[in-house]
């Protein structure tokens, strides 16, 4: 179990890293300190396993996470913000890497985790995608990738107000680059609701949750993937018996899982979580 008051540190941008320690120092706290409420309704009740937390901030969800029993990378630029992530963890039993780095300077694992959540990531857009493109390689088969952000749909008003949504990646922009080795469990604008921090104003969020599908092999177990920020060496075991369904079309609608269901990524089925009865992979959880 790693020290949770460790923080590894990886060069990254300076000037990215100086003006998020900046705006952390401003105030004791930036955050509202609860885990995002999409992180608490997509992955409670899922198996545990191997997380990767980006852009961490002040480490709520990776202390949620780690409380569920998973064993969480938690990634940030800023090092004021995770010193103060580290102290929050250091009276308890975690299971939390805190590392200071930009997604794109860290040594990560292709197929290296579990869970890959980025929620409102401060990713630059760029037009080889490579934000997008490093959130997916970083999932293993059968992993989950849940990508969350503000509805930035009335870009106008945004721009007024000195943001400009097409210079940073929204989870439609990684939706986009999901082939039929994923299948996309939600797609959808959901309303929010939290008790203070930044961002609060923000009343709807943009939601992707998709799952990669496991790949058909007849080898049990893996070798160590290749990166320095973790290793893939859990049994894998897995038969694909469905094809990627296309994303679903952006709308405002009722979340689409009863609550009672989740994907189990090990055995590449849903499961309700209150019988333990599980269905095939193309079924729909709501059914």
């Amino acid at each position: 179990m790693e020290d949770s008051g460790e923080v590894i540190e990886v060069t990254s941008a300076l000037s990215e890293a100086a003006e998020w320690d900046a705006r952390y120092n401003e105030r004791d706290q930036v955050w509202s300190g609860e885990p995002n409420g999409a992180l608490v309704d997509e992955m409670t009740g899922a198996p545990p396993g191997r997380a990767l937390d980006v852009g961490c901030g002040e480490g709520a969800d990776a202390l949620w996470l780690t409380r569920q029993g998973w064993a969480v990378t938690a990634l940030d630029v800023s090092r004021v913000a995770l010193d103060r992530a580290a102290a929050h963890a250091a009276d308890q039993n975690t299971d939390i890497t805190w590392v200071c780095s930009g997604l794109l300077d860290a040594d990560l694992p292709a197929d290296g985790f579990d869970l890959v959540s980025a929620q409102y990531p401060a990713l630059r857009s760029t037009a080889d995608h490579a934000a997008e493109r490093a959130l997916v390689s970083a999932v293993a088969p059968g992993g989950i990738l849940l990508v969350v952000h503000h509805d930035m749909r009335d870009g106008d008003a945004a721009r007024e107000h000195g943001f400009d949504p097409d210079d940073w990646v929204a989870p439609g922009d990684v939706a986009a680059l999901l082939d039929t080795s994923w299948h996309i469990d939600v797609n959808e604008v959901r309303e929010r609701s939290i008790s203070g921090g930044a961002g609060a104003h923000h009343t709807h969020d943009v939601v992707l949750r998709a799952h990669r599908l496991p790949q058909r092999s007849p080898l049990v177990g893996r070798g160590p993937a290749s990166g320095s920020l973790g290793a893939h060496t859990g049994a894998q075991v897995g038969t694909v018996t469905a094809t990627a369904a296309p994303a679903p079309p952006l709308a405002r609608r009722a979340h689409p899982h009863d609550g009672g269901c989740y994907w189990d990524h090990r055995e590449a089925r849903w499961v309700n979580s209150r019988s333990g009865r599980g269905t095939s992979p193309t079924s729909d959880p709501a059914g």
